[in-house]
């Protein structure tokens, strides 16, 4: 694949996101170019800097992010009951739970290099340094975002060297973290959106939820083959759809441009994961190696779980879809994301000065 490649999947996705938002939300158009100029400024500035150089501040990166995210806890803007946001004037803002994937991931892939993954030591070093912003991110309370950051980080320990009784005992230790959260962290209404999914909706909440998933579904079939064109969905326009600049922009895209339009984007991100995967086949270093492997993971769950939960086959758990979704945060972290990998596939000059710490 050509390095062309990865910001050409970026740019068709922009410009779709740009032709749905015009046509159901065209307030939001506007501002959403201006968050993928500025992807893309990030995008092409990140895969400059040698992946050497990123790794020396990656405990300045991870400490900024656990800043970040505790402000949000303080005096944050909170959004569907999620107080995630950090108002940047009176315009915008941002949501640092979206930066905690690459921040976090350039620690790990370090530590899994630097340090024996047999050993509990390590591995201990690992859940810490990961749990951390996890249990911040879960606080606020983001549990789409904790879900989707905990299986792509998840996926870069499965694949590394870290011993199957390790792994084994995560995964049992998950279990008895899923049965806690379920008794004690989540709210009622995440509940909710739960087991309207298995199709216990008892309370208003849940049967809120089960007509988001309801409408969503429709949407998705009434678009068929063609779609019934831009600015042509009944779902979206009329407002039965819910959030159908965000969380069920996929739905919006299904019905005005159909399985065409639907498949296009599917292969787009199958690109984006094609391209991370193969760069870390490709490449000789094994901390890019794990760093490429998060990026396509984390491209591959949350598109799947969005994708998912548009077409009912998944709970709603409020995750956006990857440069499709209305939100600057996501965009310019998906960029920054990309962009590293992305930099994995130049020849940088080799520089003494730029050794691992």
């Amino acid at each position: 694949m050509r390095s062309w490649f990865l910001p050409g999947c970026m740019l068709v996705l922009a410009l779709l996101s740009l032709l749905l938002l015009k046509s159901v939300a065209p307030g939001l158009a506007g501002t959403q170019f201006v968050f993928f100029i500025l992807g893309f400024a990030v995008f092409l500035t990140i895969s400059r800097i040698p992946y050497p150089l990123l790794e020396q501040w990656r405990w300045a990166g991870y400490l900024s992010l656990c800043i970040l995210l505790i402000i949000p806890l303080v005096i944050g803007t909170t959004t569907r009951g999620i107080a995630g946001w950090i108002d940047i004037g009176t315009l915008f803002s941002i949501q640092p739970s979206q930066l905690a994937i690459p921040s976090v991931t350039l620690v790990i892939a370090h530590l899994l290099v630097t340090h024996k993954p047999q050993y509990l030591k390590t591995l201990g070093m690992i859940l810490i340094t990961l749990a951390i912003p996890g249990v911040l991110i879960l606080i606020e309370p983001d549990l789409g975002t904790t879900i989707i950051y905990l299986l792509t980080l998840g996926s870069v320990l499965f694949l590394s060297p870290v011993p199957i009784k390790y792994i084994a005992g995560l995964l049992g230790l998950g279990v008895v973290a899923a049965v806690f959260g379920w008794l004690f962290v989540l709210k009622p209404y995440q509940k909710d959106r739960i087991t309207s999914f298995m199709g216990t909706a008892e309370t208003t909440d849940s049967q809120d939820a089960s007509y988001n998933a309801r409408q969503a579904l429709i949407a998705v079939g009434s678009g068929q083959f063609l779609g019934r064109g831009l600015g042509q969905g009944v779902q979206s326009h009329l407002r039965f759809l819910p959030e159908r600049q965000t969380d069920f922009i996929f739905a919006s895209l299904a019905e005005e441009l159909g399985f065409i339009g639907s498949a296009l984007v599917i292969c787009l991100y199958l690109g984006l994961v094609l391209f991370c995967l193969r760069t870390a086949h490709r490449n000789q270093n094994h901390s890019q190696k794990y760093f490429a492997i998060a990026a396509a993971a984390m491209i591959t769950f949350q598109a799947g779980v969005n994708m998912g939960m548009n077409m009912s086959l998944l709970p709603i758990t409020g995750i956006t879809l990857p440069y499709l979704s209305y939100g600057g945060s996501s965009i310019l972290a998906t960029s920054l994301l990309l962009g590293i990998v992305q930099g994995m596939t130049y020849k940088q000059p080799t520089n003494s000065h730029l050794h691992l710490a």
